[in-house]
């Protein structure tokens, strides 16, 4: 009879998430799919928080909060340089480049919890699925560094010594690898540098280096089903294979310095950030060919996706105040929304101040959306 009963319950539970997917039935709840865009700003050390309601073609976005990473000052001391949520959402992670180290953010509080120094020019830190782990990329040290966590105590961990200036990190599903996209020297030929090096998570030894990406390489992704790993650089975005590292596609980008992507929730696209041509590459995750470009405004940088799917958020630079010696000076620092199904600008936000310059974007579900997720 229980166990009837809880089959009952799973399926109208499964019935009703399937029904809460269409937005006419969202409306007829009274349900608001809302969730948050996070935007990091280097130019004011803080980061600026945003409520997202999304409809058939629109978005509705309002300033929500912001989270102050060090008090306001004529220069910015921490320089915060992408974030990144850990699992539930519930921790916020910003590498500072000025600050050399990471910030733990309590996102649901909007507080900073603590900062753990890594090392100079920390531009990013990636958490593990499971939380338990984040490595930091320090670009002024050529190396990586684990913080590992137990409750809200984060304490440094091992070092790995990479190719010059390792930027981004990505891990596989399971935890067991990760891999580290590195620019190469300074001064190398823009097409024989860069590099994703694969590492063991367990040992911490490097077990694959894929070689060239570009110099500057700027992030690296697998996709969806980690056969092939996706790397990008200023001159070209890199399709390997995960498996083998055997290069099988390089594809230039529609303009001048490509920088950061991100693959759709469906798997079907590809979205490269290519700065000076104030667009974005869509890419076709089947063929790897580039099927269109989309402009979105003043130097685009970095993507995230809303938890739908449906709306791609970018953002775009304004003073390059950390000084990047590929990275121009953008007009409208802020973010810009690009429906996924028009492929046009539905929305942009700008953010406001002389030094404001925005560099990362994340989205984190909250409300109906947060909801809908964990039953998927």
């Amino acid at each position: 009879m229980i166990m009837r009963r809880i089959v009952r319950m799973l399926g109208l539970a499964t019935v009703i998430s399937s029904l809460l997917g269409c937005a006419a039935v969202q409306k007829m709840a009274g349900i608001s799919p809302a969730f948050e865009v996070w935007v990091p700003d280097q130019g004011y050390d803080k980061v600026h928080i945003y409520a997202v309601t999304e409809g058939d073609g629109e978005v509705r976005i309002a300033k929500s909060g912001e989270v102050a990473l060090a008090p306001s000052g004529p220069q910015p001391t921490v320089a915060p340089h992408i974030v990144l949520f850990g699992p539930g959402y519930k921790r916020a992670y910003v590498a500072g480049v000025r600050a050399g180290g990471m910030f733990v953010v309590d996102a649901e509080k909007r507080t900073v919890i603590t900062k753990v120094p890594t090392g100079k020019v920390s531009h990013a830190a990636t958490p593990s699925w499971d939380g338990s782990r984040i490595w930091v990329a320090n670009v002024g040290d050529n190396n990586i560094v684990e913080v590992l966590a137990q409750g809200d105590t984060y304490t440094r961990g091992r070092t790995i010594a990479t190719d010059p200036r390792p930027s981004c990190a990505f891990w596989s599903r399971d935890d067991s690898t990760f891999w580290v996209v590195t620019g190469g020297p300074p001064k190398a030929s823009p097409d024989q540098a860069g590099t994703i090096t694969e590492v063991d998570a367990k040992s911490g030894k490097i077990t694959k280096v894929i070689q060239q990406i570009g110099r500057d390489g700027c992030a690296v992704v697998p996709s969806h089903d980690e056969r092939w790993l996706y790397g990008s650089s200023p001159t070209q975005f890199t399709v390997a294979e995960a498996k083998t590292g055997q290069i099988v596609k390089r594809i230039k980008p529609s303009g001048a310095d490509g920088h950061g992507f991100m693959s759709t929730p469906d798997g079907k696209h590809i979205l490269l950030a290519v700065r000076q041509a104030d667009a974005i590459d869509v890419l076709d995750a089947r063929t790897h060919e580039r099927i269109r470009t989309v402009p979105v405004g003043s130097r685009p940088d970095l993507i995230d996706l809303s938890p739908s799917g449906r709306y791609a958020f970018v953002s775009l630079r304004g003073k390059p105040v950390t000084g990047d010696p590929h990275a121009l000076a953008g007009k409208e620092p802020g973010f810009a929304v690009v429906d996924t199904q028009s492929w046009k600008v539905v929305a942009k936000i700008r953010v406001e101040g002389e030094l404001a310059d925005i560099h990362g974007i994340a989205t984190r579900p909250s409300g109906f959306w947060d909801w809908y997720r964990a039953r998927r």
